[in-house]
């Protein structure tokens, strides 16, 4: 199930980058052109950022938040869900 999964969410981020690509290529300022996390959860992206005190996990929440590309996170929950998928034990 997690393999499927995996899999899925890759073709999703390839095809999310695909049109981000493009987007940027052709210099239009659309929905995809600047598509993090952030845009999906609006104000709260500083409550989740600020809910561990700790400065190296806050740096990386800040970064996956406001700096990676939705593509590149999805991809890589992709990679993460394919991988725990095809190493673990089926049911």
């Amino acid at each position: 199930m997690l393999t499927r999964l995996g899999i899925y969410s890759i073709l999703a981020g390839f095809f999310i980058g695909v049109f981000t690509g493009i987007s940027r290529f052709m210099k239009s300022d659309n929905f995809w052109v600047d598509l993090t996390i952030s845009k999906f959860t609006g104000e709260y992206s500083d409550t989740i950022v600020d809910f561990i005190p700790v400065d190296f996990i806050q740096d990386s929440l800040y970064f996956a938040i406001y700096e990676l590309p939705f593509a590149g996170a999805i991809l890589g929950l992709g990679i993460l869900f394919f991988m725990i998928g095809a190493i673990g034990k089926q049911h």
